[in-house]
């Protein structure tokens, strides 16, 4: 189900995309973008959310005072504030939460770029009459003969190749050509599984770990892997901004230690830059690449909305016990 809901579809507008630009990053990149303008309404939300946990600060404050010595009594009047103003207490958090079923399906469309890129239909691969079979074995058997260690998939069979290495497939057929291929219609020229990866002279099919072997060894000539450090840094730093930004719009940072929120706030603190600085590290850079222009792009739309519901927004309304309403803008006169 999440195949054909979440992951194809998500491969078939990059393809879409990456047919235009030609370039894997800049696809990945407006990509991010029409992800993002597709959850303006989320965000919309989110931010309202956070607008009025920032009015009742000032109410949760004196509950804390008033209740320092009754942590059971000073539970149940805030939860019973954030229930009236129907607040959640994750509710600020939910568009960063959300990306996290986007990452999965992205992932699975960077390690399977022939099949939901290039939507190549693979049919039976234990079928050694499969052409596609024979081209897999093809290319694993030319890279072999022209030197390269391949590791576990040198005795790999087709089937094997496909599930896990169709980037490196794909890295394959731009080494060995289409000149001799198995493929219908393929007799020589551009093989047709090569995709661009290349963004800046990064390769973004890479994981930045892997610039890791080449510090320790102090082999510093491939510098566009070394390069790919930059993306889980960028990615962490982008991930804090947006964390401190939404907490000091939502008044979160005023919130003493004791209560449930900002406990979740600490949590939430230390959880989310060291998952993304894992993430980003371990998994292909193009993942990596969708999260730092997914932070800077949500980064704007909380400074955008926070501007129209100060300037010009909809007045936001939060109930308290001593007062029915407070109006988050001044009366007109």
């Amino acid at each position: 189900m999440f195949k054909y809901l979440i992951t194809m579809p998500m491969g078939f507008i990059i393809e879409q995309i990456y047919n235009l630009v030609a370039n894997y990053g800049i696809a990945i990149i407006i990509f991010t973008v029409i992800i993002k303008m597709i959850l303006i309404p989320l965000n919309i939300k989110s931010q309202k959310a956070m607008k009025k946990q920032q009015k009742i600060q000032p109410v949760i404050a004196e509950l804390q005072q008033k209740y320092a010595n009754d942590q059971e009594k000073l539970q149940r009047e805030m939860m019973k504030i954030y229930k009236d103003n129907n607040i959640s207490m994750m509710g600020g958090c939910l568009p960063m939460l959300i990306q996290f079923p986007i990452l999965i399906g992205l992932y699975q469309v960077i390690q399977k770029p022939l099949t939901y890129l290039l939507h190549v239909n693979w049919g039976d691969l234990e079928d050694m009459a499969n052409p596609l079979v024979t081209e897999v074995l093809r290319l694993r058997d030319g890279m072999i003969n022209l030197g390269y260690n391949l590791g576990n998939y040198a005795q790999a069979n087709a089937n094997m190749i496909v599930k896990s290495a169709q980037i490196q497939l794909s890295k394959w057929a731009e080494t060995i050509g289409a000149s001799g291929s198995a493929l219908e219609g393929v007799t020589g020229g551009t093989h047709p599984w090569i995709i661009n990866f290349n963004f800046f002279g990064m390769d973004l099919s890479n994981a930045p770990s892997a610039a890791f072997s080449r510090i320790m060894a102090l082999d510093f000539s491939q510098w566009s892997i070394i390069a790919l450090l930059i993306i889980p840094i960028l990615a962490i730093t982008a991930t804090v901004v947006s964390q401190k930004l939404m907490q000091a719009q939502s008044g979160q940072n005023k919130s003493s230690g004791n209560d449930q929120a900002a406990q979740m706030t600490k949590s939430m603190n230390f959880m989310m830059p060291v998952m993304t600085g894992f993430f980003t590290l371990t998994l292909p850079a193009g993942l990596g690449l969708y999260w730092i222009i997914s932070s800077v792009v949500q980064i704007a739309q909380q400074l955008a909305l926070n501007y129209y519901f100060e300037k010009k927004g909809e007045d936001v309304v939060v109930t308290i016990p001593e007062k029915k309403q407070i109006h988050g803008k001044k009366r007109k006169k």
